[in-house]
């Protein structure tokens, strides 16, 4: 007799079961311990013969020192505790981590596919036959192990018990085990095991249990856990987190198809959950299923703490309540989003005759779901069509539209005293029973409706009224906290008679909102709601047992924010909770001490990631060494001529209109005009041929004929198909994502559709495959340069940019591209962002530690304080100059880097009508001109070259009868002088003065070769930008004007990161970090760099996530759905997605490897070769 395995329960399992216990408590309902006595009972009953099986034939065996001496079967006691202490400490982990989890949203039709990397449809049926392959194929192997004996026994004994149990699992709920968030399945196995398997370890060392030494293969994990050991605890703790998988799928089943099972018992029996699992999914009801994705996708965006909150209830009341609340937020939505406060009562109006039909008799239903056809905007429906107004009361949500209407008030222009509905205190009662207290009344019906109750018809409504006084009381406490936040949109909800009484005014209150008299204000609301809630809250004692929980919960929760309130002041900061009140307001989750943010650089990234950060609440300021906004971007003038100093052309139009929508705005209502350009480009040849590129098919067709034959327009559209398919990927799964790991690479949703985007071979391959004649391959290629690399080089998936050329068009915006830059920054101004110009930075502020940025260290000595830094000056500089010096800092500057550029900027003395808007001058050595500026950092004998001719759409660009011409010439970047720049070296010494003579020289040769204009004699004055100007003017690392370059291992996850790997607050948005260089770009990166920041602060961030588009008119289309509930395709656990995972995390690991040993293969700038290299992309906004 001895107590050493009592003592393994006493000190590592116990524990941990009592602390998981604790921590659930509050969350623990009837059916979750239904499941656990359920998972307990069949780990129990399954697991005692096989057990017994491998003692009796001495396995393994326990010392009879070791344990108590209770055996049943020859099991010891606490052998038989274990199988039920393990899975219970398992499941607990599993009902803690699943908890907000909606199952629901993961039910998916077997009509429903998704997209594998061959472009491939398979269905689910194949991912679940992959699975039993598996598993099928272990079976069979551990069997021949068994038979055989010796070495291999004790794996095979654990394969031939486990197996078949997961078998039967993977068979039924697949699906779930698939799609489910990892934080629910992945995490639940491995805690535990990890746990168990460091337990194995010491019990295996003091010999409380024993294995016999020849019926193990004699392998470890690590010292002292046999691998079969380590097995077995994975595979126990597969089967107990399947199982609940198993389980919750079938419940979700139960719950959502009402049809099938109209009724369903708080405790289903195993006979009723595999009836649900073996119901053919192809059964499902899509549409009822698609509106609760619909509705889980808008509570996370719109109500996440509503949302999760509703984790408490349990099966169908669940489902309504997160439909209820769904049409609470679209009715919010189409009033508040309306245009002017006519529009808004027109909504009312609609939302009432919805109303009127849902509750009309059964004969009129009819016209029901034509009028939500044709009334509500697509978006909206579901939320409308599936509203259980069959068992909710129609006056609660008329009284909640009665609400809305009385918001409206205070838009009136009729007077001052009309602008303030909220005259009484009855007033203020009025509005919060009905934004509030319907919600409140609209839930406890549904409560009863789905909870057991024998409350008699007088008592259920004695507690509903009740429910709808504790709303009051609730919106009395937002009132009181929102106070400043109320009158940031002109609007005070404090009645005007008390406010009459403190002899305070409303535009007082809004142009003050602080102050003793207000504080009198805030104090005398709490003071109404706790005696409106201390007249209500025992209501909540006498709701069914399964709601009285979740409710105390969630108004108590709310309720101590008024408590903390009265009793230590106003401190908003730690009051981030949100009631089930309908009236959003746009700051309510504004701090009270305000979080400052200070970028570095005004350049396109930077003022849209400034003006982002300010509608999210921060106070931001914006520093810039020159006296300018833009950067790169921005303008140069000379006696009545304009040049656009870099980019001179506006393509992905949506992803412009996307920023402005975001920012509440648009491009028209900012004076931004655009002006599309037709053609997009003239093609000249050294042959004397021309070619045009144009949106216009007709056009296209005749020219691609002409060389290509009449199949050759066929061809063009197989490209331009190709193309397109890139393009949609790249915006989806690179533009609107970050990478911040190398796993990041390895999400099946980027995976699944590697293939398609042709990266192993390059877009000159491609192009080859579609064009015969050298020339339309030329056409086709040449903008890869924009993207920084040749186009023998870069991969095939840059065709992307010919698609949004030749499909969307080219753009200017009237006035020069600075034009859109200057609309973003007073948008921001208007947000509240400070423009400190001609304010150079000398290094980012750092804590003693430095592992926090602080803030800015001006150039004067002045010191920015902020809780956020955003560097948006060039990467490589602000590494290697504003931080101390790092090894990775000079690592970045050995990377690969972009090409730089000689641009010249005319003014002449009269038009040059030969020249287009856009002229593309494209070298007879094609592919040697590359290799002198990618390979040599030098200029080609005769390079390719573009002219912009603004004035030619925009006449304010030059005076009257005149032209302003600006010419980008590709260059190599400065190359840093070094040892091995010798005479004899592959990277010739650079001659600046000699290549800028030859650049202008071959420029005015070659126009007048080709198009026959001699603009020399024309130029009357010039500006000449080279690479050492743009090092000097813009801190340019080796004057590379694309910032790093986009080789393979400089893109995604190998770029440098948005967010500083070791120093927290500091962040970075612009052409070298994700997703890389370009205007549109450098907007879209605008957006993750803001949302991370809000998102590390925990804060709300205030337009829609990353994921949809805004096309150019201004409307969102394509937005998709992503966060804790997002329903993807077959998730981490397809098989086929794996072994994908498997190559590219390889690779990633190669690419690091790379990276971190690069300085000795780029320790020379010949290094650079085919990686590196750009086209000149001032021309361009890509």
């Amino acid at each position: 007799m001895g107590y050493d395995y009592a003592l393994v329960h006493l000190k590592y399992t116990i524990p941990p079961a009592v602390a998981l216990t604790f921590l659930y408590h509050p969350l623990l309902t009837r059916l979750d311990v239904y499941k656990i006595l359920f998972l307990v009972t069949i780990a129990v009953i399954s697991t005692i013969p096989w057990d017994s099986y491998l003692i009796r034939t001495r396995v393994w065996t326990y010392p009879a020192t070791a344990i108590v001496g209770p055996k049943l079967l020859d099991i010891p006691a606490e052998e038989v505790f274990f199988f039920v202490i393990q899975t219970y400490n398992t499941s607990l982990l599993y009902l803690l981590l699943s908890k907000p989890v909606f199952f629901p949203v993961y039910m998916r039709a077997e009509t429903e596919h998704f997209k594998a990397p061959n472009g491939k449809r398979p269905s689910w049926k194949r991912y679940q036959w992959a699975g039993q392959a598996v598993l099928a194929l272990g079976i069979g192997l551990s069997a021949r192990l068994v038979k055989t004996g010796g070495r291999g026994t004790y794996m095979g004994l654990i394969i031939l018990w486990a197996f078949p149990f997961l078998l039967l699992l993977w068979s039924l709920a697949y699906q779930f085990i698939i799609g489910i968030p990892r934080s629910s399945s992945l995490w639940p196995i491995a805690v535990p095991t990890f746990y168990l398997w460091i337990v194995d370890t010491l019990a295996l060392r003091r010999g409380t249990w024993v294995i016999e030494t020849g019926t193990k293969l004699g392998f470890h994990l690590w010292p002292g856990l046999e691998v079969e050991e380590a097995f077995f605890f994975l595979a126990t703790n597969t089967l107990i987190v399947f199982g609940l998988i198993a389980f919750d799928n079938a419940l979700a089943i139960l719950h959502t198809c009402r049809q099938t099972f109209p009724t369903v018992p708080a405790w289903p029996s195993p006979a009723l959950l595999v009836r649900a699992l073996l119901k053919p999914a192809s059964t499902y009801d899509e549409a009822y299923l698609h509106a609760l994705r619909e509705a889980v996708d808008r509570l996370r965006r719109k109500s996440r703490s509503f949302y999760l909150a509703s984790g408490t209830f349990q099966g169908r009341l669940r489902i309504d309540l997160i439909l209820l609340y769904s049409f609470c937020r679209v009715a919010d939505d189409l009033i508040d989003n309306a245009a002017d406060s006519k529009e808004s009562r027109e909504w009312i109006r609609k939302l009432r005759m919805y109303l009127d039909l849902s509750y009309k008799n059964m004969e009129e239903k009819a016209l029901l779901q034509d009028y939500i056809e044709i009334k509500i905007p697509s978006a909206a429906q579901s939320a409308l069509k599936f509203l259980p107004t069959s068992y909710l009361s129609r006056k609660p949500l008329y009284d909640m539209l009665d609400g809305f209407e009385m918001d409206l008030g205070f838009a009136s222009t009729d007077g001052e005293s009309s602008k303030y509905p909220i005259q009484t205190v009855a007033d203020l009662d009025l509005y919060g029973e009905r934004v509030a207290g319907t919600v409140a009344h609209s839930l406890l019906e549904l409560v009863f409706h789905h909870l057991p109750s024998d409350a008699s018809t007088e008592k259920r409504q004695r507690l509903i009224e009740a429910g709808s006084r504790m709303g009051v009381a609730l919106q009395y406490v937002n009132i009181s906290r929102d106070i400043a936040v109320d009158a940031q949109i002109q609007r005070v909800y404090i009645p005007l008679d008390w406010i009459a009484e403190k002899e305070l005014t409303p535009p007082a209150i809004i142009k003050n909102p602080q102050g003793t008299r207000v504080e009198e204000l805030r104090l005398q609301l709490l003071n109404r709601a706790f005696y409106i809630y201390a007249d209500a809250k025992d209501a909540i004692e006498e709701l069914p047992d399964e709601a009285r929980g979740p409710m105390r919960v969630a108004v108590e929760s709310y309720m101590e924010i008024g408590r903390v309130i009265r009793e230590e002041g106003f401190r908003p900061q730690s009051l981030f909770v949100q009631v089930s009140s309908i009236r959003e307001l746009s700051a309510m989750v504004e701090k009270a001490r305000q979080r400052t943010a200070v970028i570095i650089g005004a350049g396109v990234g930077g003022v849209a990631t400034a003006a982002r950060l300010a509608k999210a609440g921060y106070a931001v300021t914006v520093v810039e060494k020159n006296d300018f906004t833009g950067g790169r971007c921005s303008l140069i003038h000379h006696d009545g001529y304009r040049f656009d100093q870099g980019p001179s052309l506006l393509l992905l139009p949506n992803l412009f209109a996307e920023a402005f929508h975001d920012l509440g705005t648009s491009l028209e209502t900012e004076g931004v005009h655009l002006t599309k350009c037709d053609p997009n480009y003239s093609l000249w040849f050294g042959d004397g041929h021309n070619f045009e590129l144009s949106t216009d098919l007709a056009r296209m067709k005749k020219q691609i004929e002409k060389w290509e034959g009449k199949d050759g327009f066929e061809r063009y559209l197989a490209f331009l198909a190709e193309a397109h398919r890139h393009y949609e990927l790249s915006v989806t799964q690179v533009l609107k994502r970050n990478f911040t790991t190398l796993l990041s690479m390895a999400r099946p949703s980027f995976l699944k559709h590697l293939i398609e985007l042709h990266p192993f071979e390059s877009i000159y391959s491609r192009a080859a495959k579609y064009f015969w004649t050298e020339r339309l391959r030329r056409v086709f290629t040449f903008a890869s340069m924009y993207m920084g690399m040749s186009p023998f080089d870069a991969p095939g998936t840059y065709s992307l940019l010919q698609y949004t050329e030749l499909a969307e068009g080219i753009w200017y915006p009237q006035g020069g591209f600075h034009k859109v830059i200057a609309a973003l920054v007073e948008v921001g101004q208007r947000l509240g962002v400070e423009y400190r110009l001609s304010t150079p930075v000398s290094s980012i502020a750092l804590s003693p530690d430095q592992r926090r940025a602080t803030g800015v260290v001006l150039a004067s000595g002045e010191t920015i304080p902020a809780d956020v830094v955003v560097n948006n000056s060039d990467l490589v500089y602000a590494y290697n100059n504003l931080l101390p010096q790092t090894s990775y800092a000079r690592s970045l500057s050995k990377r690969p880097a972009s090409c730089s550029s000689i641009s010249f900027y005319w003014s002449l003395s009269r038009t040059v009508p030969e020249l287009k808007a856009h002229n593309i001058f494209l070298a007879d050595e094609y592919r040697s001109s590359f290799d002198n500026i990618f390979k040599h950092q030098q200029i080609p004998d005769e390079p390719s070259f573009y002219v912009n001719v603004p004035s030619r759409i925009d006449p304010s660009a030059a005076p009257p009868d005149k032209d302003a011409i600006i010419v980008l010439v590709p260059v190599g970047h400065l190359v840093p002088p070094s040892p091995s720049t010798t005479p004899n070296s592959a990277t010739p010494t650079q001659d600046w003065q000699k290549m800028l003579a030859l650049a202008r020289t071959t420029v005015l040769r070659t126009i007048r070769a080709r198009t026959g204009a001699d603009i020399a004699p024309l130029i009357v004055h010039e500006r000449v930008n080279t690479p050492a100007d743009w090092e000097a003017r813009f801190n340019l690392d080796r004057g590379a004007i694309l910032g790093l370059s986009h080789s393979f291992f400089n893109v995604l996850s190998f770029r440098p990161k948005t967010r500083h790997p070791s120093v927290r607050g500091l962040y970075f948005v612009g052409a070298s970090t994700h997703p890389g260089t370009g205007v549109p770009i450098c907007l879209a990166g605008s957006k993750i760099t803001a949302e991370q920041v809000i998102g590390d602060d925990r804060g709300m961030v205030p337009w829609e996530s990353s994921g949809g588009t805004v096309s150019a008119s201004g409307g969102k289309k394509g937005v998709e759905k992503e966060g804790i509930d997002r329903v993807e395709g077959g998730g981490s656990g397809g098989f086929l997605w794996l072994l994908l995972q498997i190559a590219v995390l390889l690779l990633a690991v190669l690419g690091a490897f790379t990276l971190a040993t690069g300085a000795a293969v780029v320790g020379g700038e010949e290094g650079l070769s085919s990686e590196s290299g750009a086209w000149l992309r001032l021309g361009r906004d890509w």
